[in-house]
């Protein structure tokens, strides 16, 4: 560092006045700096210089304005103290007590004496903090937490741990919660409203369990409260005696308590099954029959007993319904109303010694046995193809055995066509169930249940000389579905081919494949909706082995959803065949080419309307669950793992019973103890799987924007379950 040429010869020390050279650049009496940099222009200064002569800066004011910031840090680090901020209190007053400058030793002193007073504040007030604390978290253990509060409000928030924090909150807000309860608690009393009372009793007791007092009031408020449910039940006011026996604080939960309130909740658990269901079924009648008996003095009982007695015996909204209409309303969400499918139109049963109460659970067997002989709207055969008669086609002449396994039985209708007769004729029907379904773990696998039923069946029916076609089961194929513009066969041949190399994840040499494709309709609007249905030939294969192991030979396999749709193309022809079309009209061309075949609509073709009159088929098995949507010009279908079972699982569990007298249990709930109870957890799986039948559809509408559902029919047996149709498909 140079030193300005206006420094004189010598320079005094401003802090012990002891002179020295100009170019020392400190004190040689002391060690003081003699030097700093002027805050203007960087050029050095004297300690005692007034103003810079490099810059003409005024050195005394910046000076003045240093001793100011000093100052102020001092102010800050008392206050910091004050507010019990010690440590950054401290680290302030070491700052200032370590500048040396000579100028600022009255700052120095100022902050080495507050920090020795920080120091010991910091010393006495951490040790009564501590102490407060640890006698806080103490009376917190002892439930005392109105000590705990008032002990913490004592220590500075800074001071206090996350631990301390959480008991401090927890403990106010439980005793606002106390305060805010007795209050309303005294009130309720002077009102007398002893039900609102045993509710805030309940809630006492929750915050303070051991309090004698709430305890004894309890027990005197619910005696009273039970003396009044009982009465209630007596007069049948069940509805009003449960809500009065839910406010009982549970300390008053007795033998009593319990009797009364599991009458009063299966009454009104009861009461209430009649006014929202929408058919007279079986299991309906079965809860009034309980209803009754349990409840003989309540007239609605023995009311409901006779009105569904009335209706079972009614006349069916049409031929095909197996259930009367009762008082809930009969539409669904997917459009229509619906019907429980248990008479078929479109067969001719008057050789069939001993009907089934209904052909419900035979409508894929139905749709198998159509198959065979050649009576549906989507044909072919996943199983390979066999010399020159594969050509030809199955023979009319022989009856055919449609035979559907499912995941809990058997079902198996034998049909056959005779010349003159434009229904076919079913010849025999049968069910054979299995010892435990396949889905049901146990001993037993699939691949050993299956040929030993078949087996049992091969025993019961004679399927000799006849076709045979079976099932694949859902699981063991792939589905596509797609909407081709309105060309040619021939091109739309090429455009299924396509289709089925790009969405269906099957190599070519593996596949076994199920196409179909709507009609070519004038004017349409739609274009050509088409179904692909395919499987591996591996799976077809183990499938045909496994039954073959039973002794069935298989003429044919089809998809089961095929089937089902087969079954209701055929059943529902009315709805879902295409509008009739004229005589075709011929015209010559000019010169020598060959005729040309015109044909019209009798009517305007339907297609062109847009929208398309649609069934719906909801078919709810052991072990899954179907959707089918069937239009004139469309099929469309998904199946997911779910079904019954899940049910049969619930009582089973709820009941404690084994699986198998769960699987009468959840279709007759009258005979279980506390059908509510199961019922409530078997409402919730029915909601799931609205919620998936919900998705399925709106998959369904994304592809075919055509779709219109007219009606809804329930097949399969899982729909037998109490509340199943209301909850799972009504609006």
């Amino acid at each position: 560092m140079s030193v300005s040429s206006s420094t004189s010869a010598s320079l005094a020390c401003g802090a012990c006045n002891h002179l020295n050279a100009a170019e020392a650049q400190f004190c040689g009496g002391c060690g003081h700096s003699l030097y700093e940099k002027c805050v203007q222009c960087g050029d050095p200064v004297s300690l005692s210089q007034k103003f810079c002569v490099g810059c003409g800066q005024d050195l005394s004011v910046w000076l003045k304005q240093r001793l100011t910031e000093q100052e102020t840090k001092l102010t800050d680090a008392v206050t910091a103290a004050k507010e019990h901020e010690y440590e950054r209190a401290l680290a302030i007053l070491n700052r200032l007590a370590q500048n040396n400058d000579y100028r600022f030793q009255s700052l120095r002193d100022q902050a080495a004496a507050a920090k020795e007073k920080v120091e010991v504040l910091q010393e006495k007030v951490h040790s009564k903090a501590n102490q407060r604390i640890a006698a806080a978290k103490e009376a917190h253990a002892q439930n005392n937490l109105s000590a705990a509060v008032k002990l913490l409000a004592q220590v500075p928030e800074n001071l206090l741990d996350d631990e301390s924090k959480r008991i401090r909150q927890s403990s106010q807000v439980h005793l606002d919660q106390l305060r805010a309860l007795q209050s309303e608690l005294q009130q309720c009393l002077e009102e007398k409203n002893y039900s609102q009372v045993a509710g805030l009793l309940q809630q006492l007791l929750e915050l303070e369990p051991e309090n004698a007092k709430y305890q004894q009031l309890s027990q005197q408020v619910g005696d009273k409260l039970l003396r009044r449910a009982n009465k209630l039940c007596s007069r049948q006011e069940y509805e009003a005696a449960r809500n009065l026996l839910t406010s009982l604080p549970t300390i008053c939960h007795n033998d009593q308590y319990d009797q009364l309130y599991r009458r009063s909740d299966m009454a009104c658990w009861l009461s209430k099954q009649f006014d929202v269901e929408p058919f007279a079924s079986n299991a309906l009648g079965r809860l009034a029959m309980r209803y009754a008996k349990e409840f003989p003095s309540d007239g609605k009982a023995a009311e409901c007993v006779k009105q569904l007695s009335q209706a079972v015996k009614s006349k069916r909204t049409t031929a095909r319904d197996g259930l009367a209409n009762w008082r809930g309303k009969n539409q669904s969400w997917l459009g229509g109303r619906v019907g429980v499918f248990a008479n078929p139109q479109s067969l001719k049963l008057d050789e069939l010694s001993e009907r089934p109460s209904s052909f419900a659970p035979y409508a894929a067997a139905i749709g198998l046995a159509l198959h065979a002989l050649g009576r549906t709207r989507i044909t072919g055969n996943l199983l390979p193809k066999k010399g020159v008669m594969s050509k030809l086609g199955f023979s009319k002449a022989k009856p055919a055995w449609g035979i559907d396994i499912g995941s809990s039985a058997i079902h198996a209708v034998k049909i056959r066509l005779e010349k003159g007769v434009d229904e076919p004729i079913v010849e025999a029907v049968h069910q054979l169930e299995f010892k435990q379904p396949t889905c049901r773990g146990g001993s037993k696998t699939a691949t050993e249940l299956i040929p030993e039923a078949v087996t049992r069946l091969l025993e019961e029916i004679n399927v000799d000389d006849t076709l045979v076609f079976a099932n694949l089961p859902a699981c063991d194929g792939v589905a596509r579905f797609c909407e081709l513009p309105p060309v040619k066969d021939k091109d739309a041949d090429k455009l299924i081919e396509t289709e089925v190399k790009t969405r269906i994840p099957i190599a070519s040499d593996d596949l076994a494949l199920l196409t179909w494709c709507a009609p070519l309709q004038k004017e349409s609007v739609i274009g050509r909706p088409v179904v692909m249905s395919a499987a591996t030939n591996l799976a077809v294969s183990r499938r045909t082995d496994l039954l073959g192991l039973a002794g069935l030979k298989l003429d044919g396999m089809v998809p089961e959803s095929i089937a089902l749709a087969n079954f209701a193309a055929f059943e529902f022809s009315e709805t879902l065949d295409l509008p009739e079309e004229k005589p075709a009209k011929k015209k010559k061309k000019k010169g020598d080419e060959e005729e040309e075949t015109v044909a019209t609509n009798a009517n305007q073709s339907i297609t062109s309307l847009g929208k398309q009159p649609t069934l719906a088929l909801v078919d709810i098995g052991a072990s899954k669950t179907t959707l089918l949507l069937i239009s004139p010009v469309s099929v469309w279908f998904w199946s997911y793992e779910s079904g019954g079972e899940d049910a049969t699982a619930i009582a089973a569990r709820r009941c404690k019973i084994t699986a198998e007298e769960a699987e009468q249990s959840k279709r007759n709930l009258a005979a279980i103890a506390k059908p509510h109870e199961v019922d409530e957890e078997i409402r919730e799986k029915h909601e799931v799987i609205r919620a998936r039948l919900r998705k399925l559809f709106e998959e369904a509408d994304k592809t075919f924007r055509h779709l219109d559902i007219q009606e809804v029919w329930c097949v399969g047996s899982a729909h037998q379950q109490h509340g199943f149709i209301r909850r799972v498909l009504m609006k």
